[in-house]
């Protein structure tokens, strides 16, 4: 037998923590974590330990499969299904035009980052705009807020500088995400928070629940979902009112102030008290605290954009964050300079954007791309549209988009109108249930990879090259490896960028042009995505541990020239909102008396790692939590089955008690269940809440996000229950 440890990095998160594999005839067999050179020390998750089973087993797939006739799901070589995709792409391309072919981003994909590369190429050399992702299914408000606001180009600060974070809608306990939306650190968040206390750092938690990150707060403030916006409205006219807002800040990098003060009068800390149901002395004293700190940061994760007024919740959260001074600041010390990627920071405004008004359009509605992308809620319209422009092929890169859209009446027709539709995963999941082809893809441990997803969120400069720690299976191919063939196949030319989120692919101009009769090397691709770090590709190689290199003290820049640019507090279109938010119905529909929210778990990310031993141990169903006190109310038992019923459809779960979480809410886990779920969450292993949300009521405006969170529900106990209570007792 031969055994040996092998040095590489977590893919489940942004994090990146670094690991140990023991390796023992081409086997993982077990994991550690290294902390001998990462930032984070030695830190590792649920999900990095339970990361070689995942690799190991759980339903993965080792060949990849074409359907049938019958529509079964058969065997085929890879080079076969490569060689009819790309005549099926090139044939519709030719009748239909680019625009018939669109991609679909998923979590999976994120960590990949040759696959992600050479995506956009593939994209490009198509002449396609049809770029989707989960980022507009559960963030594109933060991007709405970009474009409407602008962005300071000096960044939020650096958690070790934080004095006070405020944390709306995120727990990043669990999630370990963090910068650039919310303070703290992605690896051992909990301990980041510990070790800030010592110094005196603060926090503010604004969340339904009282979370795993709320157990550390100082504040802990309980609205009603949905009030994010009205809060944080109250929290600005307060600023205003006091003069407590940072006005050196202002004066010279905002505009509208006035128009906000107008906007926001309305707005009182009595009226968003009454519309959250929390205690007016609570948005009092949040408000001044935010406004005593000398070095504030308040940010949100994805409940507050992920529910109703989502793009006004993150924009006036953001609101908050400009009034203070939320930002680096000229001569502020920069801890994480990037390693792969050096950037230099500097203290000016970039104005708003705006993308979505201009350039290409959606074919179905007047909407155009929030950075680079099209809003994933209209690719069902995009698919069933008629017109030449109508999407007719769809590449499924590491996600399960039919899942994660919800309303499956109308995601599911779409996802089965499509003349192609492939799925690249190393599973099959939902949206492979319905491809024409799955595409049986490498583990990231079988692969070459970087460290570019964590480079900007490492609290101090680092970066890590990992080699494959196994050979792939022969069935298998690398993500990077499918974009390539099939451009091979179809005569394309692909060229390798250093792309990022807000660069224009066709736009960067330096790139490696791949040889297309031979794969390249993908240790050459990576050399050449190293070619301006700080640590030379070799130094990174020869240290598998990764590379905290010794830098110069580096600081924020001033401007040397007044750009004139400035960040826009209250446009015309957020004013309008706000307006319209005032004389809103202040409590949810008597016939939907609960309001039903998002919840993220430690042991799964989306969809990944939901059907692992460990996972299921812990859940054997996606419990619907609610409070103690309204499970008396209604007579519910734990661990009793529910009805959960929203404008949209019903659901069936088993309830679970949750202390923390306030009352009015029930709280469930999204990804979870099958996507036609009937009655018995048990042996359906879960309840999938997609079937409570609409892709064509409620959207927000510019991103046309659906409402995941804060969805107006009732609950009830009924005979179908009961059979499942039979069933479960």
């Amino acid at each position: 037998m031969m055994r040996n440890t092998v040095k590489s990095f977590c893919r489940n998160c942004s994090a990146l923590c670094s690991m140990n594999l023991e390796v023992e005839n081409n086997k993982i067999i077990a994991v550690t974590a290294d902390g001998s050179v990462s930032p984070y020390g030695a830190y590792m998750c649920a999900k990095g330990r339970a990361s070689v089973d995942f690799h190991n087993g759980e339903g993965r797939i080792l060949n990849s499969l074409k359907r049938d006739e019958v529509g079964d799901l058969q065997p085929i070589d890879v080079e076969d299904a490569l060689d009819e995709i790309a005549a099926k792409l090139s044939a519709l391309i030719a009748q239909y035009g680019p625009r018939s072919i669109a991609l679909y981003h998923g979590t999976g994909a994120y960590r990949s980052v040759l696959g992600s590369q050479l995506e956009k190429s593939f994209l490009s050399a198509i002449g396609t705009p049809n770029l989707f992702s989960t980022m507009t299914i559960d963030q594109s408000a933060k991007w709405v807020t970009m474009g409407r606001m602008g962005v300071m180009a000096s960044g939020k600060p650096a958690f070790a500088d934080v004095d006070l974070a405020v944390i709306v809608g995120n727990n990043p306990v669990v999630t370990h995400q963090t910068y650039p939306f919310s303070a703290g650190e992605s690896g051992a968040p909990a301990k980041s928070y510990l070790d800030a206390k010592k110094r005196g750092f603060k926090m503010i938690v604004i969340d339904p629940r009282k979370t795993e990150t709320a157990r550390l707060a100082d504040l802990v403030i309980q609205p009603l979902p949905g009030q994010d916006a009205a809060v944080f409205a109250a929290i600005a006219h307060i600023l205003l009112r006091d003069g407590t807002y940072n006005k050196a800040f202002c004066s010279q990098f905002v505009s509208q102030l006035d128009e906000l003060r107008i906007a926001v009068e309305g707005f009182t800390p009595e009226l968003a008290a009454r519309r959250a149901d929390v205690p007016v002395a609570q948005i009092e004293l949040a408000a001044k605290w935010i406004a005593e700190a000398k070095r504030p940061f308040v940010g949100s994760g994805t409940g507050p954009s992920m529910s109703l007024h989502s793009n006004l919740n993150d924009h006036m959260i953001e609101v908050v964050n400009a009034l203070v001074g939320g930002y680096r600041r000229a001569g502020d010390k920069v801890r994480n300079p990037g390693t792969l990627n050096p950037r230099k920071f500097v203290e000016m405004a970039v104005a708003p954007s705006r993308s979505w008004e201009r350039g290409v359009k959606c074919h179905s509605t007047d909407i155009g791309q929030l950075f680079g992308e099209f809003p994933t809620a209209l690719l069902p319209q995009e698919i069933m549209t008629k017109g030449p422009d109508k999407i007719r092929a769809l590449i499924v890169f590491g996600g399960d988009p039919v899942m994660a859209l919800g309303d499956p009446t109308l995601a599911l027709p779409a996802f089965e109108d499509l003349d192609l539709l492939v799925s690249l995963d190393a599973r099959v999941n939902e949206t492979g249930k319905l491809s024409h082809y799955v595409i049986a893809s490498s583990q990231p441990f079988e692969r070459h990879e970087i460290s570019i997803p964590g480079e900007s969120l490492y609290p101090e400069a680092f970066a890590q090259y990992a080699l494959p720690a196994v050979t792939k299976p022969a069935g298998v191919i690398d993500d990077w490896q499918f974009f390539w063939a099939l451009a091979a196949r179809m005569e394309l030319q692909l060229t390798l960028k250093y792309w990022s989120y807000g660069l224009r692919f066709d736009d960067i101009e330096d790139g490696l042009e791949l040889t297309m009769d031979k794969a390249p090397e993908p240790s050459e691709m990576i050399r050449f995505l190293c070619r301006k770090s700080r640590v030379p590709f070799e130094v990174l190689r020869d240290n598998p541990s990764g590379v905290r290199p010794d830098l110069t003290e580096q600081f924020v820049e001033s401007a040397m020239v007044d750009n004139g640019a400035r960040l826009q507090l209250c446009p015309s279109d957020v004013a309008t909102e706000l307006a319209s938010l005032l004389t809103e119905e202040e409590t949810p529909q008597n016939q939907f008396p609960f309001y039903l929210t998002s919840r993220r778990i430690l042991e799964a990310m989306n969809s990944a790692f939901r059907d692992s031993a460990r996972t299921r141990k812990k859940y054997p169903v996606n419990w619907a939590y609610m409070n103690p006190d309204d499970m008396a109310q209604l007579v519910v038992l734990p661990e009793t089955a529910i009805e959960v019923t929203s404008e949209f459809g019903c659901i069936r779960a088993l309830v679970k008690a949750d202390p923390g979480l306030r009352r009015g809410v029930v709280s469930m886990t999204h990804m979870f269940g099958l996507l036609n779920a009937k009655t018995k969450p048990l042996s359906q292993a879960g309840s999938y809440t997609g079937q409570l949300t609409s892709l064509q009521k409620y959207l927000e405006p510019i991103n046309f996000m659906p409402r995941f969170s804060g969805v107006p529900v009732a609950v009830s106990v009924d005979e179908i229950a009961d059979e499942i209570n039979d069933q479960r007792h």
